[in-house]
C-alpha cells in the first residue's frame, strides 16, 4: 500500500494539498497515485469518490490488486502540492447510505435474527439481501422503526483500531475479511462491523432509513432501500404525484388506491367487451369474405393490429377458407399466412425465407401458419404481395 488512505479516520475533510507518486492507466483510462489521499477507492458496494485534482476532473477512484489507490483522472494533472477536492454531495449521500445500511442491517438480526448476505450501495438505490424466506409490510415497518429510532438517538460512531486477536473482543455481525489492522466501526448499543468504508460521525447524520421494495431471489429476500436525502427525494415525488393525482380525481389521498383499483376492474371489464365485441365483427368479416363456395381470403389492413390480423385469419378457416393472407401495416406492420390443417400439400414453412427477405423482418412458423414482423409499411406490402402470388395457383 503507498498512499496514505486518510479517510479511514477522517471521513470529513474535502480539500487538501497531494503529490503525485505516480502516473499510470487504470482500465484504460489515465490515473494518478497519490501519496496521501481523502479520496475513497470504490469497495465493500460502496461507489468511489469523485472531484477534482488541480483542473483535472476525478471521475472514479479505485485500488488495485496491490492495493495502490488510483485516481482516475480525464486529465492528468502536475506540480506539487496540488488542491485536490471531493465531491461532498456525492462523499456524504454514500456515507448516510453506508451507515443506514449497517444499522439496518442490525435491525433484521436483532428482530429477526436475519443476517445480511450482501449488500450494494447504488448510485441511486441501495440493497441488501437477507436471509429471510419472506416478508410482508408489518415486518418491514417494524425493522424500519427500530431502525430509525437509532437514528433518531443521535448516537456518535466510534472506530476501532486492532488485529485478528483483538478483533475476538467485539460482537461483529460477520467476521472480517481482511488480516492485519482491521478496523471495527461501532454504533453503540447496536452494531460492530468490520468495516473499510466512510461513514456518518453521528447517526442522526443519516437522517432516515426507508425501505422502498423487496423480492425474493436465491431463497432469501433482497430489499431496497434510501437513506437521508434519497429518502427525502423519494418521498417528495411520490408525495406530489398522490397528491396531484387526487386532486385530479377530486379524491382524498387515502381514498385514491381503493378508487384506482375499481377504475381497473371496470377497465378490464370494458377491455374484455371490447375483445369480444371485435371477435364478433371479425367473424362475420371472415364469413363475409370467405363466401360460397370457400375460397382463399387474402385482405391487408391499414389499421388492424397484430393480434386481431391473426384473429381475422383464425376466423376465415373457421369459416371454411382453405387458406388465407391477413396482413396489416398500422400501426405495428404484421402478416400472417395460415391454412387449413387438412391441406397438408401445402406447406407454408417453405415460404419462410421469401416472405422474411420480402418483408426484411424477423418471423417464423409452421406447415399451417407462418407469422411475419415486417420492418416497415413497405415491408408488409411487399410480404403480403409475395403471399398472394404464392398461394393464388394453390
Amino acid at each position: 500500500m503507498r498512499s496514505e488512505r486518510r479517510y479511514y479516520d477522517d471521513g470529513y475533510t474535502t480539500r487538501f494539498s497531494g503529490d503525485i507518486i505516480d502516473v499510470g492507466v487504470y482500465h484504460g483510462a489515465p490515473a494518478v497515485e497519490l501519496a496521501t489521499t481523502w479520496f475513497y477507492p470504490e469497495s465493500g458496494g460502496q461507489l468511489g469518490d469523485h472531484g477534482r485534482i488541480a483542473g483535472s476532473n476525478v471521475v472514479d477512484v479505485q485500488a488495485d490488486q496491490d492495493e495502490r489507490v488510483w485516481h482516475v483522472v480525464d486529465t492528468v494533472p502536475s506540480g506539487r502540492a496540488l488542491a485536490c477536492e471531493l465531491d461532498w454531495a456525492r462523499r456524504f449521500d454514500h456515507m448516510q447510505q453506508h451507515t443506514g445500511q449497517h444499522i439496518l442491517s442490525a435491525a433484521f438480526e436483532r428482530l429477526k435474527d436475519a443476517a445480511t448476505l450482501s449488500s450494494t450501495l447504488g448510485a441511486e438505490r441501495s440493497v441488501i439481501e437477507v436471509a429471510m424466506d419472506d416478508v410482508d409490510w408489518r415486518t418491514v415497518q417494524a425493522v424500519e422503526e427500530a431502525a430509525n429510532r437509532v437514528l433518531w438517538d443521535d448516537r456518535e460512531l466510534v472506530l476501532h483500531w486492532t488485529d485478528a486477536e483483538g478483533v475476538k473482543k467485539f460482537p461483529l455481525r460477520k467476521p472480517p475479511k481482511v488480516t492485519g489492522r482491521i478496523r471495527v466501526v461501532e454504533v453503540p448499543e447496536w452494531d460492530w462491523s468490520a468495516c473499510g468504508g466512510t461513514h456518518t460521525r453521528r447517526t442522526g447524520e443519516v437522517g432516515a432509513i426507508k425501505i422502498v421494495g423487496w423480492e425474493r431471489i436465491r431463497g432469501n429476500v433482497r430489499f431496497g432501500f434510501l437513506c437521508g436525502g434519497r429518502a427525502l427525494q423519494d418521498h417528495a415525488w411520490r408525495t406530489e404525484q398522490l397528491l396531484d393525482a387526487a386532486k385530479r380525481r377530486s379524491r382524498g389521498e387515502r381514498e385514491l388506491i381503493a378508487h384506482l383499483e375499481r377504475a381497473l376492474e371496470e377497465r378490464e371489464e370494458l377491455r374484455k367487451q371490447l375483445t369480444a365485441l371485435t371477435r364478433r365483427l371479425l367473424a362475420d368479416e371472415a364469413r363475409a369474405a370467405v363466401g360460397a363456395p370457400s375460397k382463399g381470403v387474402s385482405v391487408l389492413s391499414a389499421e388492424r393490429s397484430r393480434e386481431d390480423a391473426r384473429a381475422f385469419a383464425l376466423a376465415c378457416l373457421e369459416a371454411g377458407a382453405p387458406w388465407v393472407v391477413s396482413g396489416t401495416t398500422a400501426p405495428e406492420p404484421s402478416l400472417v399466412v395460415a391454412r387449413q390443417k387438412s391441406n397438408t400439400a401445402l406447406d407454408l414453412k417453405a415460404l419462410v425465407t421469401e416472405l422474411l427477405a420480402a418483408a426484411r423482418g424477423k418471423g417464423g412458423g409452421s406447415p399451417e401458419m407462418v407469422t411475419v414482423a415486417p420492418a416497415d409499411a413497405a415491408g408488409a406490402r411487399a410480404a403480403y404481395q409475395l403471399a398472394v402470388e404464392r398461394l393464388a395457383t394453390k
